[in-house]
């Protein structure tokens, strides 16, 4: 299970969550330490020396004029003055940190009779507070609501916390969103340049460094693009230039026969065809089939073209055809590859070459197997560059190590790769597997 995400945007989310959450909790220990916990002891004292001053007025005062001193009291502050009743039950109330703090100010200010006191019948989460004070010779009860003392400031303090996080969690969220899209269509467009096709230009929008990458992204395609037109040309043309020279040759060389040994022309010959195929694979090389357009193909009918159009040669090629549903391919492009898979297999095989297609697992595979001397392992991506050719492995003494560059190149443009693996018994099996979701 992967616990750290993988893309920028959540990586960065998570950790400004992690450093706003941090801060906050934070912000508020010392809200609580340095604010809050000085405050409440401030305002507790106030409050013990306020009901003192009551106290001392109920001493001093009597009948009508006390009266309405207690009515004044409760109209002004909410202070419920009262001769303590025996008949009401009461009950201790230092439940709570605050409500300990206070009753332990108060029996300091009216000594070790003073109580904090709720009603006993009163069941509530929060019920109101009774002070039981003594003045003079009779003892009073004075109710007051218990958010006098328990005015929590924490609680603003976390509603303002929690819009701010709210906030600043969307503010970063849009920020990497904006950042991340012209990152994704970077990786996108450099996914298509990959393989082999052509992707649109990458917009330059956003930070300046984020334009200064699109920037050179696009210099560098226009650059590799420019290239590939050089090389084109270059290949085209020396490929076109050796053309007719050799056909000069191949006629000269069949004016020779009764004149040297048969088996010295057939050899010259041979060469010759052997040279014309490797003007044939230069120019396949520079070929761009991304500019082929998509078209629907059944890859066993097209297979099965190439099987017939081999055997006509004289190969000895059998197919073995599934039942596949059609794909978008670039129909031109992949009956070069799969011409030149099987030219491969006869050209270093001999033998026996085998077409097969199939279809499972969300994909048409199509194989080429054959009963030569296989590839090493290590030595399969070597072989899968242009111009390589290996003498100790199904390399022969023709071609110019493009046939499987071309074949690799092809599938990689249609979003699958060539894979050279052993084949049960002996030999190779060549196989590109095309996603059914294309189709």
């Amino acid at each position: 299970m992967r616990l750290v995400p993988a893309s920028l945007l959540w990586r960065t989310f998570g950790v400004v969550i992690a450093v706003l959450v941090l801060s906050q909790a934070m912000a508020w220990w010392i809200f609580d330490e340095y604010v809050t916990q000085p405050r409440v002891a401030l305002a507790t004292r106030q409050f013990v020396s306020h009901l003192r001053t009551v106290s001392l007025a109920l001493q001093s005062t009597s009948g009508a004029e006390q009266q309405a001193f207690i009515a004044r009291l409760a109209e002004q502050e909410g202070l419920r003055v009262s001769p303590a009743a025996p008949t009401v039950p009461m009950r201790p109330a230092t439940d709570r940190p605050r409500v300990r703090f206070f009753a332990e100010r108060l029996r300091e200010a009216f000594g070790p009779d003073a109580e904090v006191l709720a009603r006993a019948d009163d069941l509530s989460e929060r019920p109101p507070l009774t002070v039981r004070l003594r003045a003079g010779e009779t003892t009073y009860w004075i109710g007051f609501a218990r958010g006098r003392l328990e005015r929590d400031p924490l609680t603003a303090v976390a509603m303002w916390s929690v819009a701010s996080l709210a906030i600043a969690l969307l503010a970063t969220f849009l920020l990497m969103w904006r950042l991340n899209r012209p990152l994704g269509e970077l990786a996108r467009a450099a996914q298509k340049l990959g393989q082999g096709e052509e992707p649109q230009p990458v917009a330059e929008a956003g930070p300046a460094e984020i334009r200064h990458l699109a920037r050179a992204f696009n210099q560098m395609k226009d650059d590799l693009r420019k290239s590939d037109r050089e090389r084109a040309t270059f290949l085209a043309g020396i490929s076109h230039d050796l053309r007719t020279p050799l056909a000069r040759l191949r006629l000269d060389v069949e004016m020779l026969e009764g004149r040297v040994d048969p088996e010295v022309q057939r050899g010259m010959v041979q060469d010759l065809v052997d040279m014309n195929a490797i003007i044939d694979q230069f120019i396949d090389f520079a070929r761009t089939e991304a500019a082929e357009p998509l078209a629907p193909v059944n890859l066993s009918e097209l297979a099965g073209a190439c099987a017939e159009r081999a055997a006509r040669t004289g190969a000895q090629v059998r197919c073995e055809l599934g039942n596949v549903p059609p794909l978008l391919l670039r129909p031109l492009a992949v009956r070069r590859l799969v011409e030149n898979l099987v030219g491969n297999a006869l050209r270093h095989a001999g033998g026996e070459v085998v077409l097969r297609t199939a279809n499972g697992g969300g994909a048409v595979t199509l194989s080429v197997l054959d009963r030569g001397p296989g590839i090493p392992v290590d030595m399969v991506e070597r072989l899968l560059q242009p111009f390589t050719r290996l003498d100790a492995a199904r390399s022969g003494s023709s071609g110019a190590g493009l046939g499987l560059a071309i074949a690799n190149r092809i599938a990689a443009l249609h979003g699958s790769r060539l894979q050279l693996e052993p084949r049960p018994g002996g030999g190779l099996e060549a196989r590109v597997a095309f996603a059914t979701e294309a189709a």
